[in-house]
């Protein structure tokens, strides 16, 4: 079920504790798709929510939902993470989205390697199409929240999925189409076209 964000103009601590618990996986699953390490992913999830406490009284509402000024703060923390290592990211995909911890069966050790295929590939699109993929998939958010996020409109968040998706399953060649929907352009996930 997802949180009821936008109904609120502007967040308390009250506000920001029930969104912790609402929307803090999310926070972490984009983090760690975007930095590649579950730890600094779960880390700075947590310092996303000590940002909003401290930063509380200077938010103002703009008709942005109070989930997309948390991803936003979420995606600063980001770009003062690489602005400090000075690295790339190595996206671990299955760390970005909870896959059990074992892999215990045959099934689960395919889809972890195709996961990181995803990831490596993920590494060769331009920075935008990673955020946008990051955003919409790892993060859950709609194409209104992504383009909050993004400073684009829902239209040019969606254009933006959808070229991105397209490169990925160039990139990723023939193996793409090997899974249900992949060579169609359906995806797990917001639909490229679609109104979320």
């Amino acid at each position: 079920m997802r949180p009821t964000t936008s109904g609120w103009a502007k967040p308390d601590t009250q506000t920001l504790t029930v969104l912790y618990e609402e929307l803090y996986d999310r926070i972490a699953r984009y983090v760690t798709a975007r930095t590649g390490n579950r730890d600094v992913g779960e880390d700075l999830a947590g310092e996303v929510f000590v940002r909003a406490v401290e930063s509380i009284g200077s938010f103002r509402e703009r008709g942005v939902p109070v989930e997309a000024w948390l991803f936003r703060i979420a995606h600063n923390l980001v770009v003062d993470h690489y602005r400090r290592s000075a690295r790339r990211p190595i996206v671990p995909i299955d760390d970005a989205m909870g896959l059990a911890g074992s892999a215990d069966t045959a099934g689960e050790v395919e889809q972890r390697l195709a996961m990181e295929r995803v990831a490596q590939m993920m590494q060769r699109l331009n920075p935008a199409q990673q955020e946008v993929i990051s955003l919409r998939f790892s993060g859950e958010l709609s194409a209104e929240e992504a383009g909050a996020v993004m400073g684009r409109t829902p239209g040019a968040i969606r254009e933006l999925q959808r070229t991105a998706l397209k490169a990925l399953r160039a990139l990723m060649g023939p193996e793409a189409a090997v899974h249900p929907g992949a060579a169609s352009g359906e995806a797990t996930g917001p639909q490229e076209g679609g109104g979320r």
